[in-house]
């Protein structure tokens, strides 16, 4: 199991708080394994204002933490193999369907992310690698993600969500919490979207579904929507931030668990040369606490994993 190197620099994920923009650093290379990183600068933070997400510097983090006493005393040993239930039934590719929206390029005067459209895209290539139709997944980056576009493709998906289909939502990109506890989607034009919209259009289906939120108070998106059908997961708590890593290009929640949890096979605990994702899952929790644990002020991400509980599957073979 390869550890992150020393010198991350870490950034408030822009999809909620945002940090403020971070020195530049190359893509993402979807695909391909991330290399050790080295350690990256962030430029000064812009003064807020009022339509803006509240601006916090970029924090400095030994990930040493990962597998200092600390970490361990605090978090417990980093998860071994488990047992994850196989589902009886595998999904076939022409049954399989998936939007993936990431925003990296805001309008002013909101800011820019670094992960957010890399997001989208790893998730893109790991599922075509995967036997995914290409005509099946459906990819808003950027521009794309308008307000009207993005409740045009939950519908497009829940529309497909029947016995024996399998169907995926990701988002990555700034959320904003409204009223409370209330959460909405950013898309580039300001027309949000509301945590309550996303669950009842999603609700519509009755196929098995994945929902993922990389953002800040992902948890929060949850609501109704965990059952042994639907499996939830978020980058944080529906209380916490969450962080991007500026050297990847990606969040550090999509990072571990696409890139070095399943690409790179680190989250592969039985040694068995598949990594499913429940074991993809235990590896990216484990480890973005492990890194985030001494963060100020913001404190640690706990990404959370809630609902569906047959989780021996992979990309590859997903249930129906």
């Amino acid at each position: 199991m390869r550890r992150l190197a020393v010198g991350l620099v870490l950034a408030l994920l822009a999809g909620c708080s945002a940090a403020g923009p971070t020195a530049p650093v190359a893509g993402p290379t979807s695909g391909r394994r991330l290399s050790t990183p080295s350690p990256s600068s962030t430029t000064a933070v812009p003064v807020p204002t009022s339509s803006r997400p509240t601006p916090a510097p970029a924090v400095r983090l030994d990930p040493a933490v990962a597998i200092v006493p600390g970490a361990v005393r605090s978090l417990g040993a980093p998860p071994g193999a488990g047992v994850d239930v196989r589902p009886p039934r595998t999904a076939p590719p022409a049954q399989r369907f998936a939007v993936l929206v990431g925003i990296t390029d805001y309008r002013p005067p909101t800011h820019d992310t670094t992960a957010g459209a890399a997001d989208a895209r790893l998730w893109r290539t790991q599922l075509l690698a995967a036997g995914w139709l290409p005509q099946n997944v459906h990819l808003l980056v950027d521009g794309q993600v308008t307000g009207r576009g993005l409740r045009a493709e939950l519908a497009w998906l829940a529309a497909r969500s029947r016995p024996g289909t399998f169907t995926l939502f990701h988002y990555s990109g700034h959320v904003k919490q409204r009223g409370g506890r209330r959460e909405v989607l950013w898309p580039v034009d300001r027309d949000f979207v509301d945590d309550r919209v996303v669950e009842a259009v999603l609700a519509r289906g009755t196929g098995r579904l994945w929902v993922d939120v990389a953002g800040c108070e992902a948890g929060s998106f949850a609501g109704r929507l965990p059952s042994a059908r639907v499996l939830f997961t978020g980058a944080s708590t529906g209380a916490q931030k969450a962080y991007e890593y500026p050297p990847w290009g990606l969040s550090v929640w999509t990072g571990l668990l696409l890139a070095r949890g399943m690409d790179d096979g680190g989250a592969d605990a039985d040694g068995d040369g598949r990594v499913t994702i429940g074991e993809g899952l235990r590896y990216a929790t484990w480890y973005a606490q492990a890194i985030t644990l001494t963060q100020r002020p913001y404190g640690r991400q706990t990404p959370v994993a809630l609902g569906d509980p047959q989780r021996g599957w992979t990309l590859a073979d997903p249930p129906a």
